[in-house]
């Protein structure tokens, strides 16, 4: 089972499961995002930033990451009765994600269930005709999903350890009210979000994250004029908003979590 609690100094995340618990999610990741990585896809930026995400917990899963030891409730009288031995610990890995991050992922990738469902399964004569939609099957769609709102819920939880339970249910008002899209979304911003966390002094992190998470959920204008600025040069460049990068985010070369 996969826990998920905030970091010590309130930047972000840790996220802790043994191999079989992150397999299953980088498994159900890529299922659920690798048939749509085009930058034209609606929700590319969210994709992309959900597979950063999943690069980590991969490491992770290969021991680059942290590993930590968990005592696992076997005895002697226990091994002696199973007539075997065993270890007394279990082996958890260990991964840490920023925490404007992972509230963004939280809220925009469920979005993404309805287009991915058209890959999975045969689900009408006019999806038959796509070779994509043959690849997975319905069942793995409904274990994705669940797999990652099981990943979405330890945030909520872990954000709610932070901002306390009666603010979480706020947010999560708003976010429901708002009702935001996140198409096209400019997934700078959650870099801009990050760094400012970053750079908050940590006795007041936890305002800031509550004010960032309210943001997240609902667009603010700061939000929109950057999406504005970006979409301009990206006309301009005849590119896409996810090829210009703003030299004004740079990341804190060091932080502690």
């Amino acid at each position: 089972m996969i826990f998920i609690k905030p970091t010590k100094n309130l930047i972000g995340i840790t996220i802790q499961g043994d191999f079989y618990d992150f397999y299953e999610v980088v498994d159900s990741i890529h299922r659920i995002v690798t048939k749509n990585d085009e930058r034209k896809d609606f929700y590319y930026g969210v994709r992309i930033r959900l597979l950063g995400m999943c690069y980590d917990i991969r490491h992770a899963c290969m021991g680059n990451r942290d590993i930590v030891l968990e005592e696992n409730g076997m005895s002697p009288e226990i091994m002696k009765r199973h007539n075997m031995i065993t270890p007394t610990q279990n082996v958890y890995y260990s991964v840490n994600i920023l925490f404007p991050e992972a509230i963004f992922l939280a809220m925009s990738v469920p979005q993404t269930y309805i287009f991915s469902h058209m890959y999975y399964g045969i689900r009408d004569e006019a999806s038959a005709q796509h070779e994509e939609s043959l690849s997975f099957l319905y069942s793995d769609y409904i274990r994705d999903r669940a797999n990652l709102d099981v990943l979405w819920a330890g945030i909520w939880q872990a954000l709610g350890e932070v901002v306390g339970d009666e603010e979480l249910e706020k947010i999560m008002g708003l976010f429901e009210r708002a009702d935001e899209c996140y198409m096209d979304y400019a997934t700078h911003y959650i870099d801009k979000c990050n760094i400012e966390l970053i750079r908050t002094h940590p006795e007041k992190r936890k305002d800031k994250l509550r004010n960032i998470a309210k943001r997240i959920a609902k667009k603010p204008q700061g939000y929109k004029s950057m999406e504005d600025d970006l979409k301009y040069w990206a006309k301009k460049y005849k590119t896409t908003i996810y090829e210009l990068s703003d030299p004004n985010l740079e990341y804190p070369e060091n932080f502690e979590w």
